[in-house]
């Protein structure tokens, strides 16, 4: 659906030559998930930095970065928030895609992904996985990549277990009324679903398998980038000072209200959580060897080359 904040709400906003300025604005259709990672993007829409680059940025929202991806290379969407996984498959299979600019990077020191479970049932070493259901947004996404490397890592086969997709809005309910035994969470939802007394965290999936992963980029079709070169450059400066505003601002009400207004998260849940920096760049290494784990579980024939797949656009003027 679409979101409510618009750089066009902005540009209209202003009282002297609102609709020659709203006129002048390119339009940029950008697809977003409802996790912290976008809020960078909903933040340069709000404090107008999209517009003072002459963008109107309209964006949608998807379950996960794999179903944003048919979107964009079909030319629903400009630009798409999405994972490592998701992209390098579709770049692997010839799709037209390329990485832009940095979505979202695993903090070791403070994970933002977890596996959540119910208390007394947790998972000790990978054979007691086997024969158990783990909650995923998207099937051969980043989240289901890690988490059959998470169960091979504690010594159980990943074959015996069954992966389940469940948005991650949902994955709370999905564990606490068992339809699933543990979910792979991601901020804020894993935090707010670890504090309730029958819910655990059983597991640190990218901290245990690959600390610091590069885990989620913008990405744009080759067509796109060049027919827009100059959107592109402006999307992405835009986007910094948002990335910039928010790790300034991280705790800020402003900030917290920004989150709660995406997420739909209340203030007080919000305040509970630790809530992440987000990346300002993309750490092509990173990007290597999850390329590497993608080859080593079956998803890649082959390494891509990974410095074509990233594509950042210059500052420019």
């Amino acid at each position: 659906m679409k979101n409510a904040f618009t750089a066009l709400a902005f540009a209209c906003a202003s009282l002297c030559g609102g609709a020659s300025q709203a006129a002048e604005l390119a339009k940029v259709r950008v697809n977003v998930q409802t996790i912290i990672d976008c809020v960078p993007v909903i933040v340069a829409i709000r404090q107008g930095y999209f517009a003072q680059e002459g963008l109107e940025v309209d964006t949608s929202t998807s379950a996960g970065g794999a179903v944003g991806i048919p979107g964009l290379v079909g030319g629903a969407y400009d630009i798409a928030q999405s994972n490592t996984v998701s992209g390098l498959l579709a770049f692997h299979q010839g799709l037209d895609v390329q990485a832009i600019a940095p979505g979202a990077k695993m903090q070791p020191q403070a994970p933002t992904t977890e596996m959540v479970g119910r208390k007394g049932e947790t998972f000790r070493s990978g054979a007691d996985l086997e024969g158990k259901s783990i909650g995923v947004n998207n099937r051969n996404s980043i989240v289901w990549l890690y988490a059959r490397a998470w169960v091979k890592a504690r010594g159980g086969d990943p074959a015996k277990v069954n992966f389940r997709e469940v948005p991650f809005p949902q994955m709370e309910d999905a564990v606490r009324r068992r339809n699933v035994d543990a979910a792979f969470m991601v901020e804020p939802f894993k935090s707010a679903a670890a504090r309730h007394a029958e819910l655990a965290v059983v597991g640190s999936p990218f901290n245990e398998v690959q600390p610091g992963a590069d885990a989620g980029q913008y990405l744009t079709t080759g067509k796109y980038a060049a027919q827009h070169p100059e959107n592109l450059r402006k999307f992405t400066r835009a986007l910094r000072r948002g990335i910039d505003w928010y790790n300034a601002n991280l705790r800020s009400p402003e900030a917290l209200q920004v989150v709660s207004d995406f997420t739909k998260l209340p203030v007080p849940v919000l305040q509970q959580i630790n809530l992440p920096p987000m990346p300002t760049q993309i750490e092509v290494a990173q990007i290597r060897k999850t390329a590497e784990l993608m080859r080593d579980n079956g998803m890649l024939a082959k390494l891509p080359d990974v410095e074509r797949f990233v594509n950042v656009p210059a500052a420019g003027n």
